[in-house]
């Protein structure tokens, strides 16, 4: 097979929001790694979660847009942290934000999460149900619409959407795209090799910064990754 590495989003495109991730599809990437082939996930959520979610299948963790980056057996690789200013800035915005929304949510304790190199604001529930989070914003446009009617605009961080709810909020620059490129860097690979998986290619999403940096694969949900993936192994 051409490519070495696979580069992987979770949420939406490995697995359901915070669940884990299907039979069938821990099959298939254990197939790959018993290949030979790297399996890679970045995504926006906490590496402690991805482990979960990845229900025992070895992979490069790259949580929080690929800020804290651990290997199964090399342990921490790196780990940027927000600074007490930027968490208060970022504060700010998502208070500015929910002031603009009006829906009811299950519980409204369970929209921020502080993970340390990001803060996740959850415009339903990070552990609300799945099926009522993807559709609530299954398509991102509420998301979209709020960014424009207040715009986030800062120095040292950013946002972007991720996940069926969320907005991300990380150091400037530091996206999935300029951490891919260093885990690349890293480990010495060709750029060549490597292929990434993606729902949020689109402009303002967490996967958008990958385009440019690898080859993307785009995909509408973890069944049609599923799918894109089995496809890859006949060709």
């Amino acid at each position: 097979m051409k490519y070495k590495h696979l580069f992987f989003d979770m949420d939406g495109t490995v697995s359901l929001t915070r669940n884990k991730i299907t039979p069938e599809m821990k099959l298939t990437l254990q197939q790959y790694i018993d290949d030979g082939i790297d399996i890679i996930i970045v995504s926006g959520s906490h590496n402690e979660q991805m482990t979960y979610q990845m229900d025992g299948v070895p992979v490069l963790k790259m949580g929080q847009n690929g800020n804290h980056a651990e290997h199964e057996t090399e342990g921490e690789i790196w780990c940027e942290i927000l600074t007490p200013e930027q968490k208060s800035k970022i504060t700010e915005h998502t208070k500015a934000v929910w002031a603009e929304c009006s829906h009811v949510v299950p519980n409204e304790d369970d929209l921020f999460e502080d993970r340390g190199s990001q803060i996740s604001f959850s415009l339903y529930g990070h552990n609300a149900n799945v099926v009522e989070k993807k559709a609530f914003d299954g398509d991102f446009m509420k998301r979209k619409a709020l960014l424009e009617k207040v715009p986030y605009e800062c120095d040292e961080t950013e946002v972007k959407i991720g996940g069926s709810t969320t907005f991300d909020y990380f150091k400037k620059g530091y996206n999935k795209g300029y951490n891919i490129d260093k885990i690349i860097t890293h480990y010495g690979w060709n750029k060549e090799d490597c292929l990434f998986y993606g729902d949020a290619l689109f402009p303002g999403g967490n996967d958008e910064t990958v385009v440019g940096v690898i080859e993307t694969v785009a995909v509408e949900d973890e069944e049609d990754c599923l799918e894109k993936l089995k496809d890859l192994r006949n060709t």
